[in-house]
């Protein structure tokens, strides 16, 4: 049997599905080039910070407005600063600290997002946090005596338990992300990610 030809609308699809999956690679590819040229920018910022998230947790924590349940370090428009969030009740605070003096240069309320959870589960999710035998602050401080520079860490939850997932650059300027739990600290296998791939390193 003789084989027709593929039709010239059938040829054109091909080429827009080819298009297609080439762009969406390549789409993926530029995202993670630029995100490993903003981590590579975060990384060289906090070299020359005088404080670490460590200090402006603590910072934030002589506040007096909570507990804190998240921390970034934040570079914009050759600006940096370290973002801390307190919690107290329903309410929330950040906090932008000097990472040069450790002034708190502003400290904003903040209703808390909804995000689709009832008050109730908002409530359970802060008395989970309150409850924490591992605290942001022993998590970040740990990661640093190991001679990494922390750029985040906050609270989150894992398969229904609450952790904390940590964002460091090591001595290498290498950033990656880890889980560990909010109970002892310890590292949550198959949840690190080494930061450029955006693939997890499962094993």
């Amino acid at each position: 049997m003789k084989i027709q030809p593929k039709s010239r609308f059938s040829r054109l699809m091909m080429v827009t599905l080819v298009g297609t999956i080439a762009l969406g690679g390549l789409g993926a590819m530029f995202a993670h080039a630029e995100s490993g040229r903003e981590d590579a920018a975060h990384v060289q910022a906090i070299s020359t910070a005088k404080l670490t998230l460590a200090d402006a947790v603590r910072t934030a924590g002589k506040a007096g407005q909570g507990i804190v349940t998240g921390a970034e370090f934040e570079v914009k428009n050759d600006s940096t600063w370290y973002e801390v969030t307190t919690q107290k009740g329903s309410n929330e605070v950040d906090h932008r600290i000097d990472p040069m003096t450790g002034e708190i240069l502003a400290s904003t309320s903040d209703a808390q997002e909804k995000d689709g959870d009832s008050g109730a589960e908002e409530a359970q999710e802060f008395s989970a946090i309150q409850g924490a035998k591992f605290s942001l602050l022993k998590a970040i401080s740990e990661a640093e005596a190991q001679g990494n520079k922390v750029l985040g860490a906050e609270f989150e939850h894992e398969d229904d338990k609450l952790a904390i997932e940590l964002k460091v650059a090591d001595a290498a300027g290498v950033v990656t992300e880890r889980m560990v739990t909010a109970d002892t600290g310890t590292v949550i296998p198959g949840d690190q990610d080494d930061g450029e791939s955006g693939e997890d390193n499962e094993g």
